[in-house]
């Protein structure tokens, strides 16, 4: 009797601990869509990788990645400077137009904001 009884609290303790799991991997995934008129640099990657928005409009960049990047503008209209995890970066698109740009540190790492 005190073998099945302790079968079953192992059983038990197993099934809480896979549930404990399971909430912190599903609270911790950094899969979300940013929200508007935001991009996430995570991944090595710029996401979304193009982004439209209307003149006038405040576009903020924010490091989710453990390494430090940049947003730096391919015709020198913006530049973030070095932002390391967690450091954001904003600028206020006034002018018609696309505007393509890269990570300095990593330049396979490009992106574009489309402003109408």
């Amino acid at each position: 009797m005190k073998t099945i009884k302790m079968q079953f609290e192992r059983r038990g303790l197993l099934a809480l601990a896979l549930v404990g799991l399971f909430i912190f991997f599903n609270s911790c995934s950094s899969s979300s869509a940013p929200p508007a008129n935001q991009v996430f640099i995570q991944g090595m990657a710029f996401s979304p990788a193009t982004l439209t928005v209307s003149v006038g409009t405040t576009v903020k960049w924010t490091n989710k990645d453990a390494v430090t990047h940049t947003v730096t503008s391919d015709s020198g209209v913006f530049d973030s400077g070095n932002k390391a995890n967690g450091e954001t970066f904003s600028f206020m698109f006034m002018t018609a137009g696309t505007y393509s740009y890269h990570c300095t540190i990593h330049p396979s790492m490009t992106a574009k904001i489309v402003v109408n």
